[in-house]
C-alpha cells in the first residue's frame, strides 16, 4: 500500500525539521501517525478507556508507533506496540528510543493472528487500541477472538475502522482491494454481531463517517498545496505515491458507501 512505502520519509522529515533526541512525541506525531484526526483520536481513547499508569495496553498494528507514544505520554500507561511489517516496526522502535519512551513503550514485530506472536505478547491486557488496521484483515471473527483472549475480564477495546454503509460499486470494490488492501468490510450489524460472538458486550458503535470524509478531503487538498515543499524533501516518486493513495481514499469516502467508525466494547 502506498502509505506504507517510502518509509524513509519519516527520517527525512526529522532532518528537515531539525528534530534531534530527545524528541517531543507530540511534535513527532505530526509526521509519524497514519490514522485520522491526529492526537484527538488518541486522547479520546485515553478518556474513554480511562487509561492511567497502572494500565497495560496493546496497540494492534502500531505502525511507526505514533499512537503508542502519545498514549504513553498522555496517560503514562505501558503500551505494547505490535506491528506486522518489519521495517516499520524497526523504525517505530528507533523513534521510541529517540523520544526516551522505551521504558513505557515496548515494540513487538509479529502477527496478531499467529499463535507464537500471541504467546510472546502474553495475556491480561487492560485494553486494546487499534487505529485503521482491522480493515486490512478480512475475517473479523478470528481477530476479535484473539483480542478477547488476551484481555483481562472486563477489558476493553477501542477500534477505529472502516465499515460498509451500502454495497460498493465494482470500481470501489477493486479500489479497496488494490489500493487500500481492504476486502469484505462488514456492515454495522455484521460488525456488532461478530463482536458479540467473540464475547464482547456494552458495544458502542460511534459513527465517524462525516468527520473522516472531511478529514481525508482536506488532507488531499493540503497535500496538493504543499507539493513543492514535499517533493523538495522527499522526491517526486514519494509525492506521487502518496498523492495517488490520498486521492483514492478521498474518492471512496465521498462516494457514500464507505463508512468510518469508532468501536468501544468490553469483554464479559
Amino acid at each position: 500500500m502506498k502509505l506504507y512505502t517510502h518509509i524513509d520519509r519519516i527520517k527525512a522529515e526529522l532532518i528537515s525539521r531539525n528534530m534531534t533526541p530527545p524528541i517531543d512525541p507530540i511534535a513527532l506525531s505530526e509526521i509519524d501517525s497514519m490514522h485520522y484526526l491526529g492526537n484527538d483520536a488518541v486522547q479520546a481513547a485515553v478518556d474513554v478507556m480511562k487509561f492511567d499508569p497502572s494500565c497495560h495496553v496493546l496497540d494492534v498494528g502500531s505502525g511507526f508507533g505514533g499512537p503508542a507514544r502519545i498514549l504513553a505520554t498522555l496517560s503514562k500507561c505501558h503500551v505494547t506496540a505490535l506491528e506486522l511489517q518489519q521495517d516499520i516496526h524497526e523504525l517505530g522502535e528507533d523513534l521510541t528510543k529517540r523520544c526516551n519512551l522505551d521504558d513505557l513503550v515496548q515494540h513487538v514485530n509479529g502477527d496478531i493472528l499467529d499463535n507464537d506472536t500471541v504467546e510472546r505478547l502474553g495475556y491480561g491486557f487492560d485494553g486494546i487500541v487499534s487505529f485503521l488496521v482491522f480493515l486490512h484483515i478480512p475475517s473479523k471473527k478470528p481477530l476479535l477472538d484473539v483480542c478477547a483472549k488476551v484481555l483481562k475480564p472486563n477489558g476493553s477495546v477501542f477500534i477505529e475502522d472502516f465499515y460498509c454503509i451500502a454495497p460498493f460499486t465494482e470500481l470501489e470494490t477493486k479500489s479497496l482491494s488494490r489500493d487500500v488492501f481492504c476486502s469484505d468490510l462488514p456492515s454495522k450489524q455484521e460488525y456488532i454481531q461478530q463482536l458479540e460472538l467473540s464475547g464482547f458486550c456494552n458495544i458502542n458503535f460511534v459513527e465517524l463517517t462525516t468527520e473522516w470524509t472531511q478529514y481525508v478531503t482536506n488532507r488531499l487538498e493540503q497535500f496538493i498545496e504543499n507539493k513543492e515543499r514535499y517533493t523538495a524533501v522527499h522526491g517526486e516518486n514519494a509525492y506521487s505515491g502518496l498523492l495517488e493513495f490520498y486521492t483514492v481514499v478521498a474518492t471512496l469516502f465521498n462516494g457514500g458507501n464507505l463508512g468510518g467508525v469508532r468501536i468501544i466494547a468490553q469483554t464479559k
